[in-house]
């Protein structure tokens, strides 16, 4: 066990990243494309200072990409991964007997793009 310490802690602060409910929205906003911080303010409705500490730990984390034009930031998913995590857990979560959402709901969750 103690080889895998390392991992587990890597894997915990993983999910301790994702247990955040602003953060799933911040994916789900952003998993088809790049969008501004004001973009993503303004698609949820929440405070620039909300999002801009969400995203920043985000993209500490390795999850968000960002590259700046003029004085401008612009955000996308680098972490494909962590889309797929989360969209199959809420998946799972719809098909339970009594699910918290409509199922026809979670089709359209963090749907990537064809």
């Amino acid at each position: 066990m103690n080889e895998l310490e390392g991992l587990f802690e890597k894997v915990s602060g993983y999910f301790s990243l994702l247990s955040e409910p602003m953060r799933l929205k911040i994916l789900h906003v952003l998993c088809n494309t790049e969008l501004s911080v004001g973009e993503i303010v303004d698609a949820l409705g929440a405070t620039q200072a909300n999002v801009s500490r969400h995203l920043n730990l985000m993209h500490r984390a390795g999850v968000l990409s960002r590259r700046k034009d003029g004085n401008m930031v612009y955000y996308t998913v680098c972490d494909d991964e962590a889309v797929q995590l989360c969209r199959t857990v809420s998946v799972n979560m719809a098909s339970a007997p009594e699910p918290p959402v409509k199922r026809a709901s979670v089709r359209r969750f963090m749907q990537k793009a064809t």
